[in-house]
């Protein structure tokens, strides 16, 4: 599952978010990889692959898990497949 991930302001790091976010993940859930991109205006997101068992239910764990961030303003789920 591919999710772009904005954060609430300009000053939020997002090296360190990503960190958070990936230190807590629910379980069986994972943080396969995340990087950086360009947003609008100089601001930056999080673009970050997650990894999940093909089972009803999960998708809502991730995402009341994220929405617990006051970092996060938004997240967007860009990509969902079955690896």
């Amino acid at each position: 599952m591919l999710i772009r991930i904005m954060p609430a302001d300009e000053n939020v790091d997002l090296d360190e978010l990503t960190n958070k976010i990936s230190k807590g993940l629910p379980k069986n859930i994972e943080l396969r990889e995340s990087k950086k991109e360009p947003l609008a205006f100089g601001a930056e997101c999080i673009l970050a692959a997650f990894t999940m068992p093909d089972e009803e239910g999960y998708v809502q764990v991730l995402e009341d898990y994220l929405r617990n961030f006051p970092e996060i303003q938004e997240f967007v789920t860009e990509f969902v497949t079955r690896v």
